[in-house]
């Protein structure tokens, strides 16, 4: 039995992607053979180099007389959820065939060491080996790296589309004439840009995309309700920007916002799922959990702008009997949607 395990971790699964091998690819014949088969599929992974630093870590221990064995173990191009599920399920997989006493893990960078935990919750580990490819440091072989690199698609993804971002979010404030609002418009988007990558929603926003690319393509009608749905947007934010945007004190400017703004995304809310209930219906699937999120929205939206209304206007007359009604309303809204799902 191997008491010692050299462990290479793909986090992505290029050896997969690329090479087409399945994983887990156990002994160093078979590791060598992987490594040559993506090596010859993309000279420039660094998982090959990964790969034969794990040989080689292997061939130093079998030296000294160590009972050891070199594994690769891989996820799944959705690097999250997905791919960390698939290393666990493998790794059971080694530990009951190997039965190792430690192991001594094999990254080429720090993503595929947040599979640490993972890991170390199986069996211990003795040494991180992070493998950094030597570069030669002339100007010209710096550009030529950070082409390939933008080249990849994971790494534009990251890198060009908030840099794009930012910079159209910027001339569009230089076209209005208003280069001062360029920076908040920066730090807006910056804050969004940031709030999805934490909470990984790339998968769901690239999913509404690829139903709204679908909807045109197809000619289907919900594309008519998604274009309605972002004019309803922009006009939310332009008519509540319009009316909050002269007002000196912050908290009475976003109650004014919220005021003048939330029926129109509400609204824009509505629409996009009245857009994906009709691609439901075309698909022939179940669509009535979609109007009953609208019934929520609604709900959602009554609450919101009752709330503004009363900060605004907490003085006047039956105001808090006013916001204590929009409160109930909203309330029943949401039970008639609630109840809507569970009948139909």
């Amino acid at each position: 039995m191997a008491k010692k395990v050299v462990l290479v971790i793909d986090r992505d699964d290029d050896l997969g992607q690329k090479a087409g091998i399945s994983s887990p690819v156990i002994g160093r014949d078979n590791v060598v053979s992987a490594a040559v088969r993506l090596g010859t599929a993309d000279p420039e992974d660094s998982d090959v180099n990964a790969m034969f630093a794990a040989i080689k870590i292997y061939d130093d221990l079998k030296e000294k007389g160590d009972d050891a064995e070199v594994v690769v173990v891989c996820g799944d191009k959705s690097v999250g959820v997905a791919s960390d599920s698939k290393i666990a399920e493998q790794l059971d997989r080694v530990v009951l065939n190997l039965k190792p006493s430690s192991a001594i893990v094999v990254t080429d960078g720090s993503e595929d060491e947040f599979v640490l935990p993972i890991i170390s919750s199986r069996v211990k580990i003795d040494s991180v080996q992070r493998v950094v490819v030597k570069q030669s440091r002339t100007i010209e072989s710096t550009y030529f790296l950070i082409r390939r690199m933008l080249n990849d698609p994971k790494i534009a993804r990251i890198t060009l589309a908030p840099l794009g971002m930012v910079f159209l979010v910027y001339s569009i404030f230089l076209i209005m004439q208003r280069p001062e609002w360029g920076l908040g418009g920066i730090i807006f988007f910056l804050g969004i840009y940031f709030m999805v990558k934490a909470y990984g929603w790339e998968k769901n926003i690239a999913n509404f995309l690829d139903s709204v690319r679908v909807s045109l393509v197809e000619g289907r009608v919900s594309f008519i309700f998604y274009v309605t749905s972002a004019i309803l947007l922009i006009i939310g934010i332009v008519h509540g920007s319009n009316v909050s945007i002269n007002i000196p004190d912050a908290a009475e400017a976003v109650s004014t916002f919220i005021l003048y703004s939330t029926w129109w995304f509400v609204l824009s809310g509505i629409f996009t799922l009245l857009a994906r209930a009709a691609d439901a219906y075309a698909e022939n699937r179940r669509v009535s959990k979609y109007f009953t999120i609208i019934f929520l929205l609604i709900a959602f939206g009554l609450i919101v702008w009752a709330s503004a209304h009363y900060i605004l206007n907490p003085e006047a007359p039956n105001a808090l009997q006013n916001f204590a009604g929009s409160i109930l309303g909203a309330i029943l809204i949401a039970a008639i949607g609630v109840l809507t799902l569970k009948r139909f």
